[in-house]
């Protein structure tokens, strides 16, 4: 993906003018209130730095956005750099799965995540919102600076970045598309296809898209089934310009799918020069932070029953959780 559009996506996370149900009896529009209600959210950050995220923090913190009107988003983000170090794992609980992977060893530009997602039995405002969403909803939106000092690409400190989405997929993905690996990797094909196709016809159109542009958007690695700590994902790569993005998908039954984004930095033409071993020294960087991440992807079911699923090879345990001091017994 484009890497600035991968960050910018963290700053629009109201999404449309949609404003749900809040809790604001006593609410006021003042200094005084507002000193209260950043206190009592920091309140619940220091208690996660000290135990670690969980349930009980993450609803404490949505019920406290619930006192704020307009209240616009129950899907709960936080910011990963604040309770995560390097070389420990991200976490997502999404229904009944869990999904784990690396924290990388660089400096975090942008680090949203989305540690519980609730989409089987979701509540009044959990169903507003994956109506709004349309059932696709980010778990992750991160970024980070490759290139501080001298030797940069550009100005921006040649950031790259990470999106992850969880969808719900329509029946007829479920028994088209998604169904087996076979069937997402042609899928994938074809719409990789069509991507470029269109390319073609806006350069044909649209006078402010150059040549270079429409000749840029190129297919690095056509999708390929690949398998990760047990699970078969689809993998492929688009050149889009100045910027490459490497796309892992699976899909998690029943009914859903998961997307791994990883975007590398902007300003090389990685068409003239495919081969990482060849790319400038924060390019390099990236790529190799994303071949630990992307390597490191765990994908588990709870109370698996053992039925057979065609994406996955073998059954393994998440990695394990960052050691933080254990929750008091009354907790």
């Amino acid at each position: 993906m484009n890497s600035k559009l991968l960050l910018a996506g963290c700053i629009a996370l109201i999404g449309p003018a949609v404003a749900f149900e809040t809790n604001a009896q006593g609410y006021e529009n003042t200094k005084e209130w507002w000193g209260r209600y950043k206190e009592k959210k920091e309140v619940i950050n220091e208690h996660m730095k000290r135990y670690g995220i969980n349930r009980e923090d993450v609803a404490a913190l949505r019920a406290l956005a619930e006192t704020a009107p307009p209240y616009w988003d129950p899907h709960i983000e936080i910011l990963a750099k604040n309770f995560l170090n390097s070389g420990e794992h991200y976490r997502f609980e999404m229904d009944e799965y869990i999904v784990t992977m690396l924290v990388p060893d660089a400096r975090p530009s942008s680090s949203w995540i989305w540690p519980y997602t609730n989409t089987r039995n979701p509540d009044e405002g959990m169903k507003k919102y994956l109506e709004r969403e349309k059932g696709s909803l980010k778990i992750a939106s991160l970024g980070w600076e490759n290139c501080m000092f001298f030797g940069c690409m550009n100005s921006r400190g040649d950031v790259s970045g990470a999106g992850i989405t969880y969808r719900i997929l329509s029946a007829e993905e479920v028994a088209g598309k998604f169904s087996t690996p076979e069937n997402l990797r042609k899928g994938q094909t074809e719409w990789n296809q069509y991507l470029i196709k269109q390319a073609q016809a806006r350069y044909g159109s649209n006078p402010i898209i150059s040549r270079a542009q429409e000749e840029a958007y190129q297919i690095a690695i056509d999708p390929e089934a690949v398998t990760i700590n047990g699970r078969v994902w689809v993998r492929h790569a688009m050149n889009r310009y100045t910027t490459r993005d490497y796309h892992y998908l699976t899909t998690l039954s029943p009914g859903r799918m998961l997307h791994v984004i990883f975007g590398m930095p902007q300003g090389h033409d990685y068409n003239a020069q495919p081969d990482p071993s060849t790319w400038p020294g924060s390019a390099r960087k990236a790529y190799a932070n994303m071949e630990k991440m992307a390597a490191s992807l765990r994908v588990v079911k709870m109370n698996d029953d053992g039925s057979p699923d065609p994406f996955v090879i073998e059954r393994v345990e998440p990695a394990p959780l960052p050691v933080r001091e254990p929750l008091p017994t009354t907790q």
